[in-house]
């Protein structure tokens, strides 16, 4: 094939291509959520081994789980927290657990396999083909990151992972989803808007991308903390209120101290947000532009809402949703992002 006739199919293949990055998008999405369930429900130290192999297979046989139950008894969290659990309460935390690393196989399966296979087929633009094995190392990368964390949960007296360590994985998971769906973006929409005058929404929303993303990072620690079990209107604690001696408690170990922060950022982040979505709405730059400005108005305010309703119920589904409509709110704004590509002053 010419390097004419290679170039043209990996022009007529971005549709395919584009829906193929999408599709991992949306997998990236859902293991926020199969992850943020699991976290909530302690069900993580389970499997205390690392198969990336023969771990895609669960207990075949009676004896098979009574072996790997027998090992979890033998960790603090059993003999701290659920002592005297029977084979069934263990299964309850095996299968998130289990369901989260067999969707992690599934997710490099889906990015490795259509990868080798449009690149011998001529359907990747060649330049592509560097940055989506990168891709490809960052999601293995991931899943040591996530072995990292889940290691920690087993040293002597630990009945939960290191909240940094949660925090590091998660990050990661966010740059990796990040990174793909602005090669998606590009890839179904190759060229730049032409230029307008929205270099200061630009800026704008690349300031609320930040502090979204410093407010996710805050999340992870009140998730990693269960920092929402000290909420307490009668001492002004989770209301949007300095707990007692802040600033001079610890920002990553006092619960008070980091369920406060996570609320003041996030605060801060929605006002951020509400006003760039307001002048992307304002603005003449056109539909897509617009469309993405009104989309982050509508998550913006789901997000606040399902963050204080899931405090206050301190339901795990509530929880949940919370963390995902975050990777929608995200997403939103990178689509904004996307959109501004050529803005001028």
């Amino acid at each position: 094939m010419s390097k004419s006739s290679a170039a043209a199919a990996g022009q007529t293949s971005r549709p395919l291509v584009s829906a193929w990055l999408y599709l991992l998008c949306f997998m990236i999405w859902i293991m926020v959520g199969i992850g943020g369930y699991t976290r909530e429900t302690g069900s993580g130290l389970s499997i205390m081994n690392w198969d990336p192999i023969i771990g895609a297979l669960p207990p075949m046989s009676t004896a098979a789980w009574n072996a790997l139950f027998a090992k979890y008894q033998t960790i603090s969290q059993y003999q701290i927290l659920h002592k005297g659990m029977d084979l069934a309460g263990f299964k309850q935390l095996f299968w998130p657990e289990y369901i989260h690393r067999l969707w992690g196989r599934l997710m490099g399966v889906v990015l490795l396999l259509p990868l080798i296979v449009f690149a011998l087929t001529g359907r990747l633009e060649k330049r592509l083909i560097p940055w989506l094995l990168l891709l490809f190392v960052m999601g293995g990368l991931q899943g040591a990151i996530g072995w990292f964390m889940v290691a920690s949960g087993f040293f002597a007296g630990s009945t939960a992972v290191e909240p940094w360590r949660l925090s590091l994985h998660f990050s990661a998971a966010m740059v990796l989803y990040v990174s793909v769906l602005w090669t998606a973006l590009t890839v179904s929409h190759p060229t730049p808007t032409a230029p307008f005058a929205q270099r200061g929404l630009q800026r704008l929303t690349m300031l609320a991308i930040l502090l979204l993303f410093c407010t996710m990072f805050a999340g992870t620690f009140v998730s990693g903390t269960h920092a929402i079990s000290v909420f307490d209107p009668a001492k002004s604690i989770g209301i949007g209120m300095p707990p007692p001696g802040y600033p001079h408690t610890s920002f990553l170990s006092d619960q008070a101290t980091i369920l406060f922060n996570h609320q003041a950022l996030a605060t801060l982040t929605t006002l951020v947000l509400l006003i760039t979505a307001t002048k992307a709405l304002r603005s003449n730059a056109g539909a897509p532009i617009r469309d993405a400005g009104l989309a982050i108005a509508c998550l913006v305010l789901l997000q606040f809402t399902l963050g204080v309703s899931a405090l206050v119920s301190k339901m795990i589904d509530l929880g949940v949703a919370h963390q995902m409509n975050a990777v929608l709110l995200l997403t939103a704004c990178i689509l904004l992002l996307h959109r501004l590509r050529g803005a001028t002053a």
